[in-house]
């Protein structure tokens, strides 16, 4: 059986370049005399009581080690999504704002680049019409059970649109003819509800270079504003007072290290701490217990921590929901190039069972009961009645694209069919699914084909009890959908659709859990980006933005809308600056 794994897949893309980063994320920080005994102390307790040894902060760097100098009303470490917004942000509040930044300005980059949100004056633009509000968080909430924050999700609802259009202020009409929404039209044939919990379209991706451009821009506002930024400097410590508040922070630049004094605060927003090892650890304890012995989590594309880290040792509280964006789900194939998308399909085990209902809300949640079957592959088995089957599926993520036709799909499912027991799988598939290329490309795992159950069954791998399982769950799910009631499962009755058209196609993909893109937990905060203390009070002069912050998404991240960790990013960046300006 040829699959494509989204383990290999980050691998063979390369995203896994950041490496590991183990307890020692600020060791660079570190001053350059030998540890304080005090601090061997420390460490040596922690090893004793089995604390992460993340969890012990650094040696104080002193004053005689500060190279220089600086003042200002507000520091932002970190530009990414959320720094580069809070940074304009408390520029244009009138605060004289600094930036705090490890690369140097030609290293600086950004991820990612689907910008989910709802109501702006782009989206109207384009004919999509406004969201409730009030549905939009309630629906956010029914996803998190509750452990989001609803005043913070209620602010982001309320100011997302707003912010999208804030940030792409300077673009013309004409410049907006690169910008894309996906799924449009809006009268596409999507559903719009799965099992209670909903979805809508507002995908947007800017054209070509202009999503960074406008962050990029958001510096030089700040710039242009009697601020400035210190790339080349990575965050150590914060500076607190005798009363707990955070007075500023050290960095360590070129040039040494650097203390950079606040009037009002600051913000960290350094994102998560996936590519930290002890971190991961520590603090993904779901995905842990879930994961095999002998396994380990792993990243794509995530940072070290050390923003988080910092904020803890000021005595910030750890967001006790350590959400991560994949890592803790798995459904058949699980890759960028998923040929369904996030069709509900059948879905069986590697005993060739079925194990839950496959249309259980967005794809993250459909797919949790995954990570909890028998070690091996799982699949997707579908019949010739494709297009009415992709039909059937929200607008959240992965999900199939039928605005971009099913020419692609068909043609897989052709060469599937000739292959026989060899499925789709030819030098041009490989090809496709390596560069990881849209699903509606036909790219990813090899799909397989047949006339008959039984020899689909053998196609994939299956033998003896799992192929007479894999035969006879198709039967019973035909069974099921004859009589409109799902009573196994509990799948709603319009997403019901046979496995009776012959010819019938499978693809599958072995059950990898605990491969993740980023984090998206950090410091718990209040709705205005306050970083909460032990008392569950704000911290004064502390924030956090962007995955160094906790409280928007629970135990996952799944939304409504594909491509709302940038926006929140965004949203809750521009205010978190605003706020930290004018408090």
């Amino acid at each position: 059986m040829g699959t494509i794994s989204r383990r290999s897949f980050i691998r063979g893309a390369g995203l896994g370049a950041l490496g590991v980063a183990g307890a020692g994320a600020l060791a660079a920080c570190s001053p350059s005399s030998s540890t304080s005994a005090a601090s061997t102390a420390e460490a040596e307790t922690a090893s004793s009581t089995g604390q992460a040894a993340w969890r012990t902060p650094t040696d104080e760097i002193g004053e005689d080690d500060i190279a220089a100098t600086y003042d200002c009303d507000v520091l932002v470490i970190g530009l990414g999504h959320a720094g580069c917004c809070a940074l304009r942000a408390a520029a244009e509040a009138g605060a004289v704002a600094i930036g705090m930044h490890e690369t140097s300005r030609d290293a600086w980059t950004f991820q990612g680049f689907q910008m989910g949100h709802i109501n702006s004056t782009y989206l109207k633009s384009v004919g999509i019409p406004e969201v409730d509000v009030v549905e939009f968080v309630n629906d956010w909430q029914i996803r998190s059970n509750n452990r989001s924050n609803p005043s913070l999700v209620m602010k982001y609802a309320k100011h997302c649109g707003e912010t999208f259009d804030w940030l792409f202020d300077d673009l013309s009409e004409s410049d907006f003819n690169g910008f894309e929404v996906r799924c449009l039209p809006e009268t596409g044939p999507y559903m719009r509800e799965f099992s209670g919990l909903k979805s809508w379209i507002g995908t947007a991706t800017a054209g070509d270079g202009q999503l960074e451009a406008a962050l990029m821009r958001c510096v030089d506002a700040a710039e242009q504003s009697d601020g400035q930024v210190l790339f080349e400097t990575k965050g150590c410590q914060l500076i607190t007072g005798t009363d707990g508040s955070v007075t500023g922070a050290i960095g360590k630049g070129p040039d040494g290290y650097v203390k950079v004094n606040t009037s009002k605060g600051v913000i960290i927003a350094t994102g998560g701490f996936g590519s930290n090892e002890d971190m991961r650890n520590d603090l993904l304890y779901e995905i842990k217990e879930t994961m095999s012995e002998g396994n380990e989590i792993s990243n794509a594309m995530d940072r070290d921590g050390s923003g988080i880290q910092m904020g803890y040792w000021a005595g910030g509280r750890l967001d006790p929901c350590m959400g991560t964006m994949d890592g803790a789900y798995w459904y058949p194939c699980d890759s960028p190039t998923d040929p369904l998308g996030a069709t509900a399909a059948l879905w069986l085990n590697a005993d060739g069972k079925r194990y839950s209902n496959e249309g259980f809300g967005s794809t993250e949640l459909m797919a949790l009961p995954g990570a909890r079957q028998p070690n091996g592959q799982i699949v997707t088995v579908f019949d010739s009645n494709v297009e009415e089957l992709l039909k059937a599926q929200a607008f959240g993520h992965m999900g199939f694209d039928v605005t971009m036709g099913f020419d692609a799909l068909h043609e897989t499912m052709d060469k599937a069919y000739a292959g026989g027991a060899n499925g789709s799988a030819d030098p041009d598939a490989k090809e496709q699914a390596a560069a990881g290329q849209n699903k509606a490309m036909g790219g990813g795992a090899t799909v397989y084909a047949a006339d008959d159950y039984e020899t689909l069954g053998s196609y994939l791998g299956y033998e003896g009890a799992a192929l007479d399982n894999f035969v006879a769950s198709i039967e019973r799910y035909n069974e099921l959908c004859e009589q409109g009631v799902d009573d196994d499962f509990g799948k709603d009755p319009a997403l019901m659709i046979p496995v009776k058209q012959p010819p019938y196609y499978a693809y599958g993909g072995e059950k990898e859990v605990g491969v993740l893109m980023v984090t998206v937990g950090g410091l718990l905060i209040d709705d205005n980006g306050a970083v909460l203390g032990d008392d569950y009070r704000p911290i004064k002069g502390l924030y956090a933005a962007g995955n160094a912050s906790g409280g928007r998404f629970g135990w996952q991240y799944f939304t409504s809308i594909a491509g709302q960790s940038l926006t929140i990013a965004h949203t809750l960046g521009r205010l978190t600056g605003e706020y930290a300006a004018t408090a």
